[in-house]
Order: structure tokens, then sequence, then C-alpha cells
């Protein structure tokens, strides 16, 4: 009996999932609702959902544009359809403008049913310089082509992040994060997915329980782990910390100049240091296989284990791997 009530609540759980899911991202058509709002100063977005997806795009207009799109049963319902009061009974929606902060707010009142499948999605068009405060448990978020300080969370589905700059925040425990062209510290984290980053202009610190992380091109210092696959780097980093218990890591780095730290329990540690031949750095290299070209190095070199200074010390390096070996290159 116990086990038939756990397979109903966890069918129930899914279905609810699925639901929300389904919201995902604010849709493309007409929308339903559409509030205007003047802004000739940088402002702040604050903009909470349990309906649905929201999406926020900034252009060079003075102006909040914001659009409501009503869903019922998969369709976008227009301003004068009769059904769009009913649907409405279910939300309690805020839209309005207090000097320059807007707020654009879904909440899904305690009585809502899930199987009446309607929800509110929303996109927000805004002026480039605009903080955003963003958070949704009815899908996913997007945010592009805006200038401030951001703060983006998600449980209803994934967030990605493009052409965006300032000190960004997201994290997600219904999809992955993804960020291209970041220009501002980044802090991107993720239970429901992977951390992928393209193209970043500043330091970054990744984390992931739901898939790996890749981090491309990085102009910055990184602090990197994953629990939930490997972790690759590429890019120009003073500093680099990456960890992984869940597969392998592997670098491609140039400027290093502070520290460089690559653990794995998953699997083996790859590293390629542009002129790293050339570098004084401290060696605390260990795995079942060490391969590196040692110069001018003075300490102890074996099989499994690599510690001791090379060109005179300095940098700190340190890499371990329980899950594999530890690959260690240098290019001009």
């Amino acid at each position: 009996m116990k086990s038939q009530i756990r397979i109903k609540r966890y069918t129930l759980i899914a279905l609810m999932a699925t639901l929300l899911s389904c919201n995902g991202f604010a849709q493309k058509g007409t929308p339903t609702i559409t509030k205007t709002f003047e802004l000739n100063q940088p402002g702040t977005l604050n903009s909470q959902s349990s309906g649905g997806g929201i999406v926020v795009e900034g252009t060079d207009q003075n102006k909040v544009v914001v659009q409501a799109f009503v869903r019922k049963n998969g369709k976008i319902l227009s301003p004068t359809d009769p059904s769009l009061a009913d649907v409405l009974k279910d939300f309690n929606l805020d839209i309005q403008k207090n000097g320059s902060v807007i707020t654009a707010n879904v909440e899904r009142k305690r009585n809502f049913k899930f199987w009446n499948n309607v929800g509110i999605s929303l996109k927000i068009i805004v002026p480039k310089e605009m903080s955003c405060n963003i958070a949704s448990s009815g899908g996913g978020l997007k945010i592009s082509d805006v200038d401030g300080t951001h703060d983006l969370a998600s449980s209803g589905g994934g967030i990605r992040i493009e052409n965006v700059t300032g000190t960004t925040k997201a994290s997600s425990s219904g999809g992955g994060v993804q960020a291209i062209n970041q220009n501002g510290d980044a802090r991107l984290s993720s239970s429901g997915g992977g951390v992928t980053l393209d193209e970043g202009h500043g330091n970054v610190y990744a984390r992931s329980s739901g898939g790996g992380v890749r981090l491309k091109n990085v102009h910055g210092d990184v602090d990197a782990s994953s629990s939930g696959g490997g972790v690759t780097v590429t890019g120009e980093t003073g500093a680099i910390r990456a960890t992984s218990s869940g597969g392998s890591v592997h670098v491609n780095i140039s400027n290093l100049s502070k520290k460089l730290y690559l653990a794995s329990s998953g699997g083996g540690v790859d590293a390629t240091i542009q002129n790293g031949d050339k570098l004084g750095m401290d060696l605390d290299l260990k795995s079942d296989r060490v391969y590196i070209d040692l110069q001018n190095f003075s300490g102890t070199s074996e099989k499994d284990r690599v510690k001791g200074t090379m060109n005179g010390g300095g940098i700190p390096v340190y890499m371990h791997a329980s899950g594999g070996n530890v690959n260690v290159k240098f290019q001009d």
C-alpha cells in the first residue's frame, strides 16, 4: 500500500515537473498583455515568476516594455480571448514602475491547479544600462545585451546569458547555465546541468553537480569544479583552480603568473601551459603516471611523483589525479 502511495506521489511530482518545464522561455508571437514605461537613466529590473520563463533583452531605447504571454493548453491567448479573465484568476500579476526600478512578477496562487495547463511567460525589453535581479521557478531564464549588476536564479529551467556586461551571478537547479561573451566577473553554478562559458573577460567561479564545466577563452582568474562531469578551461589566466570528482580535468592556458591547482578523483589531469618551460615553478605532481618534460629541475622525479622546482621555482603548480595520469605539456 505504501509503495503504491509513493508511486502515485512520484508520478504527480513528475507530471508537475513536466508541466513546469514546458513553460520554458517566453514565447514568440503577439503578447497578451503589454505595459510600457519611460526610463531615462540606468535602472533596475526586479522580476520573479512561478508561471513561466523570463526573457530580458537590452536595446538602445530609453524605455521598458513588459510583455506577458498568457498561455492555456499550449496556446497564447489574445487580449480579447473570452477565457483570459478565468486564467488570470490563477495568478497574481504585478507590473509597475517606481522611480528607476521596474517590477514584473508572476505568482501562481495557492489554489492553483496544475492540470489547468495554464501559464504566463514574460519578455522584458529594457535599456542597455539595466541591472537585473531575476528568479523563476516556472521556466528558464535568458538575458542578453545589458550592462549592470545581475543576479539570476532558476529552479524551473536553464539559464542563458549573452553579451552581458557587469558582475553576474547565475544559479540553476532546473537546468544548465550557459554564458556567451560575458564581460565582467561571473559566478555560475548549477545542480541541474552543466556550466559553460564561451568568451569571458573577468574572473570566473563555476560549480556544477549536474554536469561538466567548460570554460572557453577566459581572460581572468578561474575557480572551477564539478562533481557531475569533467572540467575544461582554456584562455589567459594568471591563477586557476580546477577540480573534478566526476571526470577528467583539462586546461590549456597562457599568462600563468599566480598559481595552478588541478585535481581529479574521477579521471586524469592534462595541462598545456603556453611558455611554461620558461616559468619558475614549484611542482607537486602525483598520479599513477606523471608525464612532463622537466627543464632546469631540482627535486625528486619518479614515474608517479614529481616534487621540486623548475627554473628556480616561484609559481605553485599542484596536479594530482587518482583516476588517471598527469600529463603536462609546454608550448611556445
